[in-house]
């Protein structure tokens, strides 16, 4: 999910909608197997998932779409640790953002319960890209729920 969240962001959206995700799925099978995933056609079907859900929802095009300084998968070194930030950009109003995917999925009933935990879970890790990216807004993205999580 990551690696073609990035290529749509380096695309900019241009030419992604659910139709073009629905023709790339023998893809996102064929890099599965090659990966070692077992059961590729059901994970292929999750990846197809999370990006349409992406495309269709206004925050998700948001995340991906064209900003100032905008990069996916962007490497950072803070010491002797190295940082992979999933997206980070500047909005319209100059605020840098530092956003992490996350591409759990839950089986229950409440999706927000689900999300504020998770919330919790990665405050730790976004505080630490928020250190290195000083003067940044953090924010958690959940592809599978059309999800945000703002992390401060």
């Amino acid at each position: 999910v990551h690696r073609w969240l990035q290529r749509i962001a380096e695309d900019e959206l241009k030419g992604w909608d659910a139709k073009r995700v629905d023709a790339e799925r023998p893809r996102f099978e064929q890099d599965l197997v090659r990966r070692g995933v077992k059961a590729a056609d059901l994970a292929a079907e999750s990846v197809a998932t999370a990006l349409k859900n992406t495309l269709a929802d206004e925050r998700g095009r948001w995340l991906l779409g064209p900003h100032p300084e905008a990069n996916s998968e962007y490497r950072i070194r803070s010491g002797a640790k190295t940082h992979v930030i999933d997206r980070m950009f500047r909005d319209a109003d100059g605020t840098r953002w530092v956003v992490d995917y996350k591409t759990g999925r839950n089986e229950g009933a409440d999706v927000e319960r689900f999300l504020d935990r998770e919330r919790e879970r990665y405050a730790a890790q976004l505080r630490r890209y928020l250190q290195v990216q000083e003067g940044s807004r953090a924010g958690l993205y959940f592809p599978m729920h059309r999800g945000w999580r703002e992390v401060r």
